[in-house]
């Protein structure tokens, strides 16, 4: 009976159950279900990266107001240079290897390397066999399909 009356004063101290929803449910294909929930510590990461990006920076004194015009400043100029200058190497062509004509003209001599010694090759070359076209594998047999 103590039990009983301890258990009871110990729900009530502690009011209603939260009810939590799950953060993904995740469905299987034989049919199961799987609820995952978030943990305390990924809540409250969640809640300091929603502070931090809605900084508001009429609310900060001069000093740190500054600093963060001069942060937004610095990354913007960074990014739009970076853009551009990808541009501009892609538009001179620097993207390229250096040296890709020295390439390009040994992976030509080797082709007509190849070319001549083939065609040196084609006077001794044999002719082919035509299959016997008289003689068809008919569909139901039972070497059709098979190898």
């Amino acid at each position: 009976m103590e039990k009983d009356s301890f258990q009871q004063l110990e729900l009530e101290k502690s009011g209603p159950p939260k009810r939590t929803t799950p953060k993904r449910i995740i469905h299987f294909v034989d049919g199961d279900i799987m609820e995952e929930y978030s943990t305390e510590e990924e809540e409250e990461e969640d809640k300091e990266q929603k502070t931090n990006s809605t900084l508001d920076p009429s609310k900060l004194s001069w000093g740190p107001y500054l600093w963060y015009w001069a942060g937004r400043i610095a990354s913007s100029s960074f990014s739009t240079c970076e853009f551009l200058g990808g541009r501009l190497a892609v538009f001179l062509g620097l993207d390229q290897p250096k040296y890709q004509y020295v390439l390009n003209e040994y992976y030509r001599t080797q082709n007509q390397e190849s070319d001549k010694e083939s065609k040196g090759n084609r006077s001794k070359a044999q002719p082919s066999k035509v299959p016997n076209e008289k003689c068809h594998l008919e569909a139901g047999g039972p070497e059709y399909g098979t190898r």
